[in-house]
């Protein structure tokens, strides 16, 4: 489990295409210095297994991505030199800040307009109707793996779409500071939320006598 506090970035080194899967090679410097062989990291806030890549050094490590992870996430789009947002899992005992965040995306968003302020900017992205009924005003959501309260939605449409406000330690700290618009990002939305929804989904096939 993650919580969405970003406080490091890496740089990917490599992105290997093998048939319908991947193979990551990314630097992440000290962040890594105690993860254990096959131990999880959140990269863009997408979960993956890490292995120490011994040939290249401390302070490198290699994911292998399955077809479905290239299929729901931006891992696939990544080239040699991006940034991106890294989190270790959380610690038993360790503080909680931000929300509960898996890792486990549920597809992307598109950023269509942003808006800055003195110090603070604010980023509208467009979401797929699947994913809208899950985020709500002031709720959690993950964005590239950030936790982040959502600050304006637009309900059911049919182009729905979210906003959210970054503080300058978010601008500065995290690769959302460097988002232009049409640049993509991953999306998680509250585990919450979606638990409510398988909930009542069987709940009405129960009702209806459908089993």
């Amino acid at each position: 489990m993650f919580t969405g506090i970003i406080d490091h970035l890496g740089t990917v080194e490599t992105l290997e295409r093998t048939g319908d899967a991947a193979r990551l090679r990314l630097r992440a410097g000290d962040l890594i210095r105690d993860l254990p062989h096959g131990g999880s990291l959140a990269v863009d806030g997408v979960c993956l297994t890490a292995v120490p890549d011994p040939e290249a050094g401390e302070g490198v490590f290699l994911a292998d991505v399955m077809g479905e992870t290239l299929q729901r996430t931006t891992i696939g789009r990544l080239a040699p030199g991006d940034a991106v947002n890294l989190e270790r899992c959380l610690p038993a005992g360790g503080r909680f800040d931000g929300h509960i965040v898996q890792g486990h995306v549920d597809g992307t968003a598109q950023l269509v307009k942003r808006a800055d302020a003195e110090h603070w900017r604010v980023l509208r992205f467009t979401l797929i109707p699947e994913l809208a009924q899950y985020v709500a005003m002031k709720g959690a959501i993950a964005v590239h793996g950030v936790s982040l309260t959502v600050s304006a939605v637009s309900g059911p449409a049919p182009e729905p779409w979210f906003e959210v406000s970054l503080i300058p330690t978010t601008l500065a700290n995290t690769v959302l500071g460097r988002l232009t618009t049409g640049d993509v990002v991953n999306i998680e939305t509250d585990v919450l939320a979606r638990y409510a929804q398988n909930l009542a989904d069987f709940a009405q096939y129960r009702t209806r006598g459908d089993h």
